[in-house]
């Protein structure tokens, strides 16, 4: 029978974001890093039950429920695994794909590949003597080397084939080339499709590279503008730029800035405005809005001040209106796009008008000149309005705009309503039952919990600290099964270690309980090290000692039959040599 693959099984928990999940099951609110909401899975009254978008895993501090967002939905919805993907992928609108192939099943991670080779690539250049232009280019308008390297801006060079240079030899099919979007074909072979181009990387929410935008740069190229063509890892219609960095500062300050351009989100990360996102390279989508409902109702547009800018913004104001969603406005001055305004006025105008931006039809009123029309102008301007708001399927948003218009133009309200209807266009909850009172799976001995220690720092970013792990324990110290099930994971180079990921690895429910506990405890602290070697010191000395024990039963049996235990001890005193150095 035909599986899901894994690229997809990979993809759909990359999208599906785990708050964004549980949310609709569960009434979160954020307390730190972390959301904490009474939990599905037992009777409570004071919240236990977190979810940590950090690390994409939930655990319940009252029942020890815990896992990804496919274990949640498992468990809420008493649905085997490739369901719980199917449900998800359904909601992303990603297709499921089954194995029938080994070249499918690669696909996505080999895109995924490619962009990195292509990243590294060109932030390398960018920080090499070729990319020095670009970099002061960079510089002077005003991003300086912390925020370039946290994005990874780089530079791609006047050349046809570095890229193609770079990922040749590397085992990627033509199939997987093409569909990268990183590269032209023709007649004469394969080229770079970005050349001469400040590059501004795409990433997926998770933070993965998907996509590239690239600027001109000491080019005749009459394309200002060159991005990613829509490949299986980027669909633009749903794609925000920068969300990877900015979606906790979304959810904690309650709003959104929206902008149009890659330098215009920069600038204003720059000036230490956060919730922000950008449309680069496309239009503003319901899709766009969909996903932007997940963290937050309230957005401000602010796009470019010329009318090209403004007009976008009416556009994607009713795209938000018919997504249930507020939008507010904010224009730059004397057409500058918000990115010139810094520049010319500083931050601190932008961070003003943030706090006070203009109401959606006011902006739409002015704009248009609405209140100062007659005749065939004005009726011909209340029903375009009209017909906008008829396409809004929110009641009460519907009738609030009814309200306004009709007060702000001078109109009827029921004459308003009237005109209205006459345009023409055209998770279930399931029932939770109580937690099994099955047996736990505890660590309640110092070995058991010098092996947990050991465990959560392997999960640790830091690779030194990984790799001091690696090199100094011998698996087979980790004693208890599922710590050495889940060791074996972690010591594994080929496999993927990320907290979500890890939860896979296994189908009982106890254990991946018991995982999720480990992998929910918070990241150590500068004391790691010592950490490790308490630790690796406790594994190492525990056999030892186990030794020494069973010699000291030996040594009263041989004097029990007045045999000499002379070997025995000095055993004894060479084991405890041991366990001294260790």
């Amino acid at each position: 029978m035909s599986k899901i693959s894994q690229d997809i099984i990979e993809r759909v928990r990359d999208s599906a974001d785990i708050v964004d999940v549980v949310s609709k099951y569960v009434d979160l609110k954020q307390r730190g890093p972390n959301f904490f909401g009474l939990c599905p899975f037992h009777n409570e009254k004071t919240p236990s039950f977190s979810v940590a978008p950090a690390k994409q895993i939930f655990y319940c501090f009252g029942c020890n429920a815990g896992g990804n967002v496919y274990s949640f939905l498992m468990d809420y919805q008493q649905i085997p695994f490739p369901d719980a993907v199917k449900v998800l992928a359904e909601q992303y609108n990603i297709p499921i794909e089954f194995n029938k192939k080994d070249e499918d099943s690669g696909l996505y991670s080999s895109l995924h590949e490619l962009h990195e080779i292509a990243l590294e690539l060109y932030q390398d250049n960018l920080f090499s003597n070729s990319g020095e232009k670009a970099l002061s280019y960079l510089e002077d308008r005003g991003l300086n080397e912390d925020i370039i390297r946290q994005f990874k801006v780089g530079y791609a060079k006047d050349s046809w084939d570095q890229l193609v240079k770079k990922c040749k030899g590397k085992g990627f099919t033509r199939s997987q080339i093409v569909q990268s979007g990183l590269f032209s074909q023709s007649e004469k072979g394969t080229f770079d499709r970005f050349r001469s181009r400040v590059m501004f990387p795409i990433f997926h929410p998770s933070g993965k590279p998907i996509a590239f935008g690239g600027r001109v740069f000491e080019s005749k190229d009459p394309a200002k503008y060159l991005n990613s063509p829509e490949t299986p890892l980027y669909k633009k219609s749903n794609v925000f730029y920068g969300l990877q960095a900015t979606r906790d500062a979304i959810r904690k300050e309650g709003h959104v800035v929206l902008v149009e351009g890659y330098m215009d989100f920069l600038k204003l990360y720059t000036n230490t405005i956060y919730p922000v996102v950008s449309v680069s390279g496309t239009a503003f989508t319901s899709r766009h809005a969909s996903s932007i409902s997940k963290i937050t109702s309230k957005v401000i547009l602010l796009y470019d001040g010329d009318e090209a800018g403004c007009t976008a913004a009416i556009r994607a104001g009713w795209v938000l209106f018919r997504s249930g969603l507020i939008p507010s406005v904010i224009r730059p001055p004397n057409g500058l796009d918000p990115d010139d305004w810094i520049d010319q006025f500083g931050a601190s105008k932008l961070l003003s008008a943030i706090k006070d931006p203009q109401d959606y039809i006011d902006f739409h009123i002015e704009l248009y000149q609405g209140d100062k029309l007659t005749g065939a102008e004005r009726q011909q301007y209340i029903l375009n309005l009209a017909k906008e708001i008829k396409g809004i399927e929110d009641g009460v948003i519907r009738n609030d705009l009814v309200k306004l218009i009709a007060e702000k133009l001078y109109i009827g309200e029921h004459d308003f309503i009237k005109t209205v209807n006459t345009q023409r266009i055209n998770p279930e909850y399931s029932p939770v039952d109580e937690i099994s009172n099955e047996e736990k799976i505890v660590f309640s001995s110092k070995v058991d919990k010098a092996q947990v220690e050991l465990i959560q720092l392997l999960i640790n970013d830091e690779k030194d600290l990984r790799n001091n792990i690696i090199e100094n324990l011998e698996l087979s110290l980790f004693t208890h099964p599922l710590l050495n099930q889940l060791a074996k994971i972690l010591y594994d180079k080929n496999l993927d270690v990320e907290s979500s990921s890890i939860i896979e690895y296994f189908q009982d429910k106890n254990e991946r309980d018991s995982i999720a506990q480990i992998l929910f405890t918070k990241d150590q602290n500068s004391m790691s090290e010592e950490i490790v070697s308490d630790c690796i010191k406790i594994l190492k000395s525990e056999p030892l000692k186990e030794k020494i024990s069973a010699l000291r039963i030996g040594i009263r049996e041989k004097e029990s039959r007045g045999e000499s235990p002379v070997k025995e001890m000095e055993a004894i005193t060479k084991l405890r040599i041991k366990i001294n150095d260790l």
